[in-house]
């Protein structure tokens, strides 16, 4: 592999009152070197800066695994019997005096800042986890067909489970047929745990599939799962009702089905982040069930399950052709049920799409 993502975090420094910039194993390390690396107790970081050449901090047995990426890099190993402070010490040295870095906020690890500050007095760490993840933020057509993949594996497993609820199965039964269709359609892994929940525990919206919780004629029962190909992930959520359906469940349902489709039809590019989420929550106030709502629209998807951009109120950010969001809105009513009806959606050079295509129609199982 070639530096050309690493050249493509470098540009996102061009600008900004940053130095450096150092990232910790994860879907940003993955996606800027092709390589895949645990994040562990041997702290292993990526670090570029606008003038030097990218420096790699590695424990010894990762050094190899990194040597076969072709990154041009200049490499600093330690070993479990040395520490690995001499070598944020000699890798910090090489990288001349700096006075600010920024690192991933959501992942990287108080041990792993303490060394850098160890290793340069004075210098500033930035929480730059919005900057570091703008590179990961337009999909290419390859990142594209992965999660159409993705997509394609969880629709055809969830048709497959949906035939298999029957009454009196519990949520965790019908959770593991689902995960076992999902491999046997050709998932790499799950994108997540699978949430699994029928009636009064739908009402968590990420509530824990429960053994003892049994399938009843005019439950509820929500889905939200996901499959993961070539570490990209799908994430669906459908809502069903088993056996029949009462005048209101049906009437919230429909409240959030009319939010999703008005989520789905105004994304287009320049359309900001807060007037989607606006927009949609509005039409759910508008409902009637304003007291049902307890969280946002969506969230970017991508190498992570929740990445950004987030759908949310007074985020002033806009969506661009590539950008690939869910769109999610859901009711909650406590001890009865809760509705959410979740898509992957495409920002297109002229509006969206919709990559998952399962029915949203009120069905009864």
């Amino acid at each position: 592999m070639s530096n050309q993502k690493i050249n493509k975090l470098i540009s996102n420094l061009d600008g900004q009152d940053l130095d450096a910039l150092a990232l910790v194993p994860g879907s940003n390390f993955k996606y800027a070197t092709g390589g895949n690396f645990y994040l562990m107790e041997r702290p292993t970081l990526l670090i570029v800066s606008k003038n030097k050449k990218p420096i790699v901090i590695l424990p010894v047995l990762e050094v190899d695994s990194f040597s076969h990426l072709n990154i041009d890099a200049d490499i600093f190993e330690w070993q479990d019997s040395d520490g690995y402070q001499l070598a944020f010490d000699k890798a910090f040295n090489k990288l001349g005096s700096i006075s600010k870095i920024g690192v991933e906020g959501q992942r990287m690890r108080v041990f792993e800042m303490q060394a850098i500050e160890k290793s340069m007095q004075n210098i500033k760490i930035i929480n730059a986890q919005k900057l570091i993840s703008k590179m990961r933020l337009i999909k290419d057509s390859l990142e594209i067909k992965n999660l159409k993949q993705a997509i394609v594996i969880a629709e055809s497993s969830l048709s497959d489970t949906i035939k298999f609820v029957k009454i009196n199965k519990t949520e965790i039964e019908i959770k593991n047929f689902l995960i076992q269709r999902l491999y046997h359609y050709g998932a790499e892994a799950i994108a997540f745990d699978p949430i699994v929940l029928a009636a009064e525990n739908s009402a968590l919206p990420h509530g824990h599939s429960r053994s003892d919780n049994r399938i009843k004629a005019g439950d509820c029962l929500l889905f939200d799962f996901g499959a993961t190909i070539n570490g990209y992930h799908s994430d669906i959520t459908r809502t069903f009702f088993v056996g029949s359906v009462s005048d209101e469940f049906k009437k919230i349902y429909s409240a959030v089905l009319t939010a999703n489709e008005i989520g789905k039809k105004i994304s287009k590019p320049q359309l900001t982040l807060h007037d989607l989420d606006d927009q949609v929550l509005n039409s759910l106030c508008d409902s009637g069930y304003e007291d049902l709502i307890v969280h946002k629209t969506g969230h970017g998807l991508g190498m992570d399950v929740h990445e950004d951009p987030y759908v949310m109120r007074n985020n002033k950010e806009v969506l661009e052709p590539g950008m690939v969001i869910t769109i999610e809105p859901g009711l909650y009513k406590q001890g009865s049920l809760g509705v959410r009806i979740e898509d992957d959606v495409l920002i297109t050079e002229t509006g969206s799409e919709s990559l998952s295509v399962f029915s949203r129609e009120l069905t009864i199982i």
